[in-house]
This record gives structure tokens, C-alpha cells and sequence, in this order.
């Protein structure tokens, strides 16, 4: 009898082990699948940036750059994700989520976005309304920080970037210039619906420091161009 109970005992904690070996590898699979996972945090060694007055400091780097103050003042409206500014770890893995998940067409641009630079690799969003508003007519701007250089970027808007254009738009051109020392590619896109006809830019700027390039992504309409030249030209990299 004894006998029995001890292989009764050994089957039931081999089928736990088992489980949970099933569970570990199942789970390690879920969160490649999820991309709501957090993606930046310190054991990644993940960018982030820090708000100094009206400069944005990312970190890791001592790179900054200006932003308007009334961005700063910005006070969200009601039916708006409550944050304009998307800075620190927790506010990147909050906008993680909210590319997938935040009902507006800003999903469209994120998912444009993300198809020529990892979102691990983002430092910071700002934008003149909140990411995921309903307006129109904002700003929005994303820095990444990534280890391809200029080429490499150019080849992937070029390539993934405006085949997802494509696919999530009604219709998108690019077309290719400079600002400065900045390399410049623009996805001029058609978003259209049952009470919809938008227009509107992802402007991608792009310029190589040493081993690491830097990425500006501007989702605009019309009216933004000296808001973001100002932005760009107030870029310094000091690592």
C-alpha cells in the first residue's frame, strides 16, 4: 500500500512540474504575441527622456531638444487619453498600449510608425493634444533612438514603411528631401471612411551621431512646418 501511495504522490508532482514547465514556455510565447507588453523598463536599459522647463532630456544619451510651452500647459479635453507628454518608462508602456487600443486613427499612424523603427527604441512622444484625440488638426512628434544608420532608415521607409502606408491607408506617396543635416522622407497619406477624407503627412527626419541615428516621426496636416523646424533645430547631442 505504501508502495502505491508513493507512486500516486510522484505521478501528481510530475504532473505539476509538468504544467508548469507548459505554463513557463506558454507564457514566454504570449508575451512575444502581446504588444501590449512592457517593453521599456531598467533591466532593458530602455530610453526615456525627462522634462527640464521647456527642454526634454533623453536619457542615457544627454540629447535634447525644445518643445512649445503651451505643449507643456496642455490641459487634455474629456473624451481625450489623459497625457500629451509621453516621457518616463510608465508613460512609453501606457503608450505602448494605447497604439493598439485607442479607437482614433492614430492606430494607423503608429502602426506606420513601428514598421520602420522598433518601439523599444523610443525615447519620447510629445504632441500639441493628446495621442489618440480625435482632432485633426494637432501635432504629434516620437523620437527613437536606434542602431541603424541613415541608410538603413531610408531603405526601411522606403520598403516597410510605405507598403504599411499602403495597406492601412486609402492611398500613400513618398517623397525624399533634406532639412539641413537632417535626412527627410515623406509619407503623404489618404485616410478615408463613411463620414471621412483625411489628408495628412508622417514625416520621418533622421540624422546619424557616431554608431547611433536619431528618428523624428511628425504626424501633421498642414500648418506645422515652423513648429517643426524649431523643434529639430533645437536638437543637441552631446554623448
Amino acid at each position: 500500500m505504501k508502495k502505491y501511495i508513493i507512486r500516486f504522490l510522484v505521478a501528481i508532482l510530475a504532473f505539476f512540474i509538468g504544467t508548469a514547465t507548459i505554463y513557463f514556455f506558454a507564457w514566454d510565447k504570449i508575451k512575444t504575441l502581446n504588444p501590449y507588453r512592457a517593453t521599456h523598463s531598467a533591466e532593458n536599459n530602455s530610453p526615456y527622456s525627462v522634462l527640464e522647463g521647456a527642454t526634454v532630456r533623453i536619457e542615457h544619451y544627454n540629447a535634447t531638444f525644445e518643445i512649445p510651452e503651451s505643449w507643456i500647459s496642455y490641459k487634455p479635453l474629456s473624451i481625450e487619453p489623459p497625457k500629451n507628454l509621453y516621457l518616463n518608462w510608465q508613460d512609453l508602456n501606457e503608450l505602448n498600449e494605447l497604439d493598439f487600443n485607442n479607437g482614433f486613427s492614430d492606430e494607423d499612424d503608429a502602426q506606420v510608425m513601428r514598421s520602420v523603427v522598433s518601439f523599444e527604441n523610443c525615447a519620447a512622444h510629445v504632441g500639441s493634444m493628446s495621442w489618440g484625440n480625435p482632432n485633426t488638426g494637432d501635432l504629434q512628434a516620437r523620437i527613437f533612438v536606434v542602431d541603424l544608420n541613415s541608410q538603413d532608415i531610408t531603405e526601411r521607409i522606403k520598403n516597410q514603411g510605405l507598403s504599411k502606408a499602403q495597406n492601412v491607408f486609402k492611398s500613400a506617396r513618398l517623397s525624399s528631401e533634406n532639412y539641413g543635416t537632417w535626412g527627410k522622407q515623406k509619407l503623404s497619406v489618404l485616410k478615408t471612411g463613411s463620414h471621412t477624407l483625411l489628408t495628412k503627412d508622417i514625416d520621418f527626419y533622421y540624422r546619424s551621431f557616431g554608431n547611433k541615428t536619431v528618428v523624428f516621426v511628425f504626424v501633421h496636416q498642414s500648418g506645422w512646418d515652423e513648429t517643426i523646424k524649431e523643434i529639430l533645430d533645437s536638437f543637441k547631442w552631446r554623448n
